[in-house]
C-alpha cells in the first residue's frame, strides 16, 4: 500500500473514531430537571374575537408534547408535576395581497395566546409567556375552497405555537 492510499485509510479512520460531534438536541437528554416527568393541559380559555379556537389548539398542543415524549400527558392536574394553563388572545386575519379587480386573494392569519406552566411540587411559575404567529393563506372565488385554507391555515398556527411551547418547556429556548 502506498504512503496516500494510507494516508486516505488513516483520516477515514480517524474520522469515524472520533465522530463530528454532531447530535440532535432535545432526542437523547432533557433539559428538564428530573423530578418532572407528567404535564396536564387543560382547556384553554378564549378572549379572542373568534369562538370555538380554544379546543382545536388544546388538542393540538397535547398532540404536540405526545409526539415529543419527553413529559407525559396526564389528566389529571393534581397527579402532573407541570400544569399549563393559558388564554387565547389574539385572532385576525389582514387581506395582504390583491388581484387585477380589487379583490383579497391572501391572507395573514395572527394568532396569539398567554400561556402559563406552574411546578406543582415547588408552587412556582415555571414558564409565563406570550406567544403570537402568523400563517398565510391564498383565497379563491369558491367560498369553500378559501374557508378550507383559512382553517388549513390556522391549524399551521396552532402547529407553530405548539411546537414552539414544547420546546420552551423542555428545553427552555
Amino acid at each position: 500500500m502506498n504512503a496516500h492510499k494510507t494516508l486516505w485509510l488513516a483520516l477515514a479512520l480517524s474520522l469515524t473514531l472520533w465522530g463530528c460531534g454532531y447530535h440532535l438536541v432535545g432526542k437523547g437528554s432533557s433539559q428538564l430537571p428530573p423530578h418532572l416527568k407528567t404535564i396536564a393541559i387543560p382547556i384553554f380559555d378564549n378572549q379572542s374575537n373568534e369562538p370555538a379556537l380554544q379546543r382545536p389548539f388544546t388538542e393540538a398542543l397535547r398532540r404536540a408534547f405526545i409526539t415529543d415524549g419527553r413529559l407525559r400527558l396526564v389528566n389529571d392536574q393534581s397527579k402532573a408535576d407541570l400544569v399549563m394553563t393559558g388564554t387565547l388572545t389574539r385572532y385576525s386575519i389582514r387581506a395582504v395581497a390583491f388581484n387585477n379587480f380589487d379583490v383579497a386573494i391572501e391572507y395573514w392569519v395572527y394568532f396569539g395566546a398567554e400561556v402559563k406552566v406552574v411546578e406543582r411540587v415547588n408552587n412556582e411559575t415555571y414558564l409565563d409567556q406570550t406567544l403570537d404567529t402568523r400563517w398565510d393563506y391564498v383565497a379563491d372565488d369558491s367560498v369553500i375552497s378559501s374557508e378550507a385554507s383559512r382553517q388549513e391555515a390556522l391549524t399551521q398556527a396552532y402547529r407553530v405555537l405548539s411546537q414552539r411551547l414544547v420546546s420552551l418547556v423542555n428545553d427552555k429556548f
